[in-house]
């Protein structure tokens, strides 16, 4: 990168000599230094991280055929397999850990999951994952930057949640509803602090089964009669994701 040494020296200050201390029921901890990381809480923090992690695909061999996808300290590796080849993840997580070494870095092998999709038997599951001699848990679900994915490609589990946390917030419409406050300040509550929940990320799992589809509609529906509106005051939520999806397909 081509920084000039003002700058440089600047980023070496702000990173170097920090210290912390913890603070618990007004006792204080003794000070500890902290050589490395950034800070959490400031702009530059993860404009400075993602420099730091930047050569992490350099150190891929792209003949392993292994797709990588960052996003901040979330990193995500997948291949797809036929039926006549082998799964090359080993080797390129083994490649990815070394890289961790060289960068003074370690990879948390218990919050890595290793997932197995399959819909045939043709293809023998593969070998269970490591991380140095740290054993992967395989698992059927995990959650992927707030989505929850199943190994079956089914979405029970995501739409299950999204529609349980929006429930959970119906409180700020009945709590409208007894203070009198028009019908406006009720949809605004809802399409801020509801909605959102049941559309996050929606284009990655719009295409759901009609029960799936309903199960997420009744929020909304729940929530306009708790505001005595009717069900097609607001479009449905249905037509909301197909107009995300064909955004982010356009």
């Amino acid at each position: 990168m081509n920084i000039n040494k003002p700058f440089w020296l600047w980023i070496k200050s702000f990173l170097s000599g920090r210290v912390q201390q913890v603070n618990l029921n007004g006792t204080l901890s003794s000070i500890a230094t902290c050589p490395a990381g950034v800070p959490q809480g400031s702009v530059i923090s993860p404009i400075l991280f993602n420099t730091y992690i930047d050569d992490l695909e350099d150190a891929l061999p792209e003949q392993r055929k292994v797709s990588t996808n960052k996003y901040a300290d979330d990193c995500t590796q997948h291949q797809i397999v036929s039926v006549d080849s082998n799964s090359n993840l080993q080797q390129s997580i083994n490649e990815v850990n070394n890289w961790a070494v060289l960068n003074k870095m370690a990879i948390n092998a218990k919050k890595t999951k290793d997932m197995w999709i399959s819909f045939t038997d043709a293809i023998p599951e593969p070998p269970r994952l490591r991380i140095g001699n740290e054993l992967i848990e395989r698992v059927n679900a995990f959650k992927l930057l707030g989505v929850s994915f199943q190994n079956n490609l089914k979405w029970n589990a995501h739409v299950e949640e999204i529609t349980r946390k929006a429930n959970k917030r119906l409180y700020h419409l009945r709590e409208c509803r007894k203070s009198q406050l028009p019908a406006e300040v009720g949809i605004i509550t809802y399409q801020s602090k509801i909605r959102p929940i049941l559309e996050y990320a929606s284009p990655v799992w719009a295409g759901l089964p009609n029960y799936l589809r309903d199960e997420i509609e009744r929020v909304q529906s729940r929530s306009l009669r708790i505001l005595g509106l009717e069900k097609d005051y607001l479009p449905p939520l249905n037509e909301r994701r197909e107009e995300a999806t064909s955004r982010e397909v356009d």
